[in-house]
């Protein structure tokens, strides 16, 4: 059994340094700064799978009930500093989705859990529950994100922003439950089946790790890895301009992706770009230095191409596709 946990945390390790991989990777060839939070996000859970490998697999981590039951909190101090940059790294991806990332609104959800963490890991009565405390702060301090991400989106955003975040509305909902069963798990593990731990029983693994948790991060992976990979083939075949409309940058690859696929000219994505912006036809010459008929033929064109047959069709094909 210990082999093949041994086995299952070094693939997770190794899925979780592939994914920020592929994240600095994105960062580097489209510059755009959520990609940072996500290698952040990803590292820091690499480091942390990291000490329970070494607690398990240096025997700092006692071997019986007995044992586990009443061992100290190990390495507080060290999964302190870990999960304030995890804390970070989650608000900081979520603000770059909504626009609204500024260092005061990473620091202080950073703040407030770096001093419930600290207050835990001094004060707890006892081992179990300093954990408990401490991660099921960090747990609550997503969910506060995921909260600020919703008020924003039916607050704040605009209507393009809104559309664009729509497209995330299946992975945002999933990571929200998780993060529920995260916190399921953990108050179940630590209060109901540790005492039924025997030595080196399965039990007795998964007492050091989450599986909901687990989950969670390969879901992550999965998206990362398909949109940093849509991200590179994009700029492979097409570099990053020097300067972009508001559209494109929130938009980033799923505009150079739309035109491939419906096949448009530089020209008509660069009116696409502005239709998706609101503006009209005559907004738009201006805009370009183009004639209001050569605009209204570009129109046209994208229309036919993209099988709609007015602006509010277009909009939803494009916020549509993936």
């Amino acid at each position: 059994m210990s082999e093949a946990w041994f086995c299952y945390t070094i693939l997770f390790i190794l899925a979780c340094l592939f994914s920020a991989s592929m994240a600095l990777s994105a960062y580097f060839v489209s510059r755009r700064e959520v990609y940072l939070g996500i290698m952040a996000f990803f590292l820091i859970f690499c480091l942390e799978t990291a000490l329970i490998l070494l607690d398990e697999y240096s025997y700092l981590k006692p071997s019986t009930r007995e044992g586990v039951l009443g061992f100290p909190f190990l390495h507080p101090w060290i999964k302190l500093a870990l999960s304030e940059v995890f804390v970070a790294s989650v608000w900081w991806v979520v603000l770059e989705f909504i626009e609204r990332r500024t260092w005061m609104r990473i620091a202080v959800p950073c703040i407030l859990c770096g001093f419930a963490q600290a207050s835990a890991i001094l004060f707890a009565p006892d081992s179990r529950c300093a954990q408990w405390v401490f991660y099921g702060v960090r747990d609550v301090c997503v969910w506060a994100s995921l909260g600020y991400a919703l008020r924003t989106y039916r607050v704040h955003a605009d209507d393009a922003l809104r559309r664009h975040l729509a497209r995330y509305r299946a992975p945002f909902l999933t990571f929200a439950v998780l993060v529920g069963l995260v916190l399921t798990e953990d108050s179940l593990m630590m209060y109901f089946f540790a005492p039924l731990i025997t030595d080196m029983s399965f039990i007795y693994h998964l007492s050091e790790r989450n599986m909901c948790e687990n989950v969670a991060v390969i879901v992550c992976a999965v998206l990362v890895v398909r949109s940093a990979a849509g991200t590179l083939t994009v700029r492979f075949h097409e570099p990053p301009a020097a300067t972009s409309t508001k559209i494109e940058r929130r938009a980033h690859d799923q505009l150079s992706r739309y035109a491939s696929r419906h096949a448009l000219t530089p020209r008509k994505r660069d009116v696409l770009a502005l239709i998706l912006e609101g503006k009209d036809n005559q907004n738009i010459a201006s805009s370009l230095t183009l004639s209001v008929g050569t605009v209204k033929a570009h129109v046209h064109n994208i229309y036919r191409k993209a099988d709609v047959s007015s602006r509010q069709q277009l909009l939803q094909s494009f916020w549509r596709e993936d």
